[in-house]
């Protein structure tokens, strides 16, 4: 492919995988485990399959890429981070106000990326992740953003979400220029999933059998799919592109909430949603 080619399937890659995971607030709401469980399905059901997929095409790279495991274990402790800090955070503060917090992670990217990354910080995308903070603003206030009475404490924790989101790009991005997608995939789950084991101990057993399947699809398609989707299009794009993106994860979710929770779209909602269909646009056309 072209360069230019390349550039459009990574956008398309990363768009595709974002799309699939705003129908996650859907799967964890019709769930009746806590949050910590949920992710702990989620990333066993996903190492599973990733695992014994990456042993039967890429075994000599997967065995390559285990003297890389410093990396792979802070890949799987960022995310296991991130998911904490956020829970932690929606405990003590409004849950849209603790995803407004989290989704500071794209402006930690394109900020970080030059120091970290060398790549320069390009004014389009800066224009584009100011129109997706706005977007995603008037999102929130679409579900009730609350701004009165904010517990310092639980703002703290959903930024520090956000930093250990952003941080997770940012080493994926790294470690992507010697393994690929499939492979730090593969490693960055099972470590999240050994760091999230202990949850076992407060789990409820009694689940049915559409909870299991929804933690199945939450798992393989949702997780192991998407995830491994996002990072082929994270290595062929830069990493401040390829967050602009990610905030198509908020307009999947306000739809899917729409379609299969029958929660209300408002105008906030849809005009946020156009500014970052519109702010993506801008990022990939350049």
């Amino acid at each position: 492919m072209s360069p230019r080619e390349t550039e459009l399937a990574g956008c398309l890659y990363v768009s595709v995988a974002a799309v699939i995971w705003g129908f996650n607030g859907v799967i964890v709401n019709r769930v009746p485990l806590n949050a910590y469980a949920t992710a702990f399905f989620r990333v066993l059901f996903a190492s599973l399959v990733l695992t014994p997929l990456l042993l039967l095409t890429r075994r000599r790279e997967a065995f390559q890429a285990a003297g890389a495991w410093r990396s792979m274990l802070a890949l799987g402790l960022l995310l296991s981070m991130g998911w904490a800090f956020l829970f932690q955070s929606m405990r003590l503060i409004a849950v849209a106000d603790a995803v407004l917090l989290n989704y500071m992670a794209p402006v930690f990217v394109a900020f970080l990326s030059p120091l970290f990354l060398r790549e320069r910080v390009e004014k389009p995308v800066i224009l584009a992740l100011a129109m997706c903070m706005v977007g995603m603003l008037m999102i929130s206030y679409g579900y009730g953003l609350q701004s009165v009475g904010l517990n310092m404490l639980g703002v703290v924790y959903g930024l520090l979400a956000g930093l250990a989101y952003a941080g997770f790009i940012i080493l994926s991005k790294k470690t992507l220029a010697n393994c690929s997608s499939l492979t730090v995939a593969s490693y960055s789950y099972l470590a999240s999933t050994l760091i999230l084991s202990p949850t076992l101990l407060n789990m409820n057993p009694s689940l049915n059998l559409s909870s299991w399947i929804l933690l199945l699809i939450l798992g393989v398609f949702n997780t192991a799919f998407a995830v491994t989707l996002y990072l082929k299009g994270l290595k062929l794009i830069k990493a401040q592109k390829a967050v602009i993106f990610t905030y198509l994860e908020p307009v999947s979710a306000a739809v899917a909430g729409f379609l299969l929770l029958g929660q209300q779209l408002t105008l906030q909602t849809l005009t946020g949603g156009l500014m970052i269909l519109s702010a993506g646009y801008l990022a990939g056309s350049r």
